[in-house]
């Protein structure tokens, strides 16, 4: 199929302003830790910016692809597993545990993806459900890898060789480059031949098909991406909690799907948006709420998702869009000259 690309400018009247934002935010990111001496902060922010990332490999594969996945949690899984069992059991430096875990995670993606590409719509949605539970039934009776008890880290060596920190700054700073990772993971296939072709099979399977694009092949490609992204963050949540078992890497499917939708799919900022106010709203109300026995963390949670859906079926960023619209309209308004009356 020929590619027919178009040179646009990066830097445009539209887009000055969230560049100019993102920029100015990144710097006052950078700097948080310096003057943010409280420790939970520091965790939430830490958090958001690790579900952003894993927000963000669940979009590739379903708000690019359209394929709606309710297992990415398998691929968290396979990643914290694989970095936690070769320095555990066999003395493997965890960052080469990442890669390993990203590379075993986008083999895995691969063979599963192989019969699951073949069904569509719900079933595709069921099949990737049936494959996480039952990952999580294998790992939780799999004795080697610690069964229901999970894998605990020995506390020896720290420092960054190791993955390992007593302070938060570290993980923050190291949180933040992934999440910078995934944006750019994202722009590749936004500003490629790849995010053109991904919207197409979102939009229409046999449209693409007609128009020449070899389907399973770009499907695959958005597995790769996708869980190459999630198996990194579950190496870096394993590293961040010191520990790893089946729930706290294998459940977490429904948590990244739900801020990604709530953030916008099929965007860049759409995960980090979501996670921005979906985490500091889980964490603040665990903490004060969790201890009550009457689920008003999990209660608020859900009706702040609740209400923005039905508000803006598009998420967040539709929100954010639909302002920056009528702000260009106005000013394109009052800048048109205005028309003289005839003579």
């Amino acid at each position: 199929m020929n590619r027919t690309f178009v040179k646009r400018s990066f830097w445009t009247k539209k887009n000055a302003f969230p560049i100019a934002a993102f920029l100015t935010l990144t710097a006052v990111a950078l700097l948080a830790p310096v003057y943010i001496k409280i420790l939970f902060p520091l965790h939430v922010l830490i958090m958001i910016y690790l579900y952003s990332a894993l927000g963000t490999s669940w979009n590739i594969l379903s708000g690019y692809a359209g394929q709606i996945s309710l297992g990415q949690s398998v691929f968290v899984g396979v990643g914290g597993y694989t970095s936690s069992v070769l320095f555990v059991s066999y003395g493997v430096n965890p960052w080469l545990g990442m890669i390993a875990g990203a590379l075993l995670a986008a083999i895995f993606g691969w063979l599963i993806g192989k019969p699951c590409f073949r069904l569509s719509g719900r079933y595709f949605a069921i099949a990737t459900m049936a494959v996480v539970q039952i990952a999580y039934i294998i790992v939780t009776r799999w004795e080697f890898v610690g069964g229901a008890r999970g894998i605990y880290f020995p506390l020896k060596n720290w420092g960054l060789r190791f993955f390992a920190f007593r302070a938060k700054a570290p993980y923050y700073y190291i949180a933040f480059g992934l999440m910078l990772f995934s944006f750019l993971m994202v722009l590749i296939i936004e500003k490629s031949h790849i995010g053109y072709y991904l919207k197409t099979i979102r939009e229409d399977e046999d449209v693409a098909k007609a128009l020449g694009i070899d389907v399973p092949k770009y499907k695959a490609i958005a597995m790769a991406f996708s869980t190459t992204l999630a198996a990194m963050g579950g190496t870096f949540l394993a590293q961040y909690l010191l520990f790893a078992d089946p729930d706290s890497l294998f459940m977490l499917s429904i948590p990244i799907m739900l801020l990604t939708v709530m953030g916008g799919t099929g965007s860049m900022f759409g995960p980090l948006i979501g996670a921005g106010v979906l985490i500091p709203v889980q964490e603040y109300a665990r903490a004060y709420w969790s201890g009550s026995g009457q689920a008003l963390d999990q209660i608020l949670y859900g009706l702040i998702i609740v209400v923005i859906v039905i508000l803006q079926p598009r998420g967040l960023i539709g929100i954010f869009e639909g302002a920056r619209r009528r702000f260009f309209r106005s000013e394109a308004a009052q800048t048109k000259t205005p028309q003289r009356e005839g003579i």
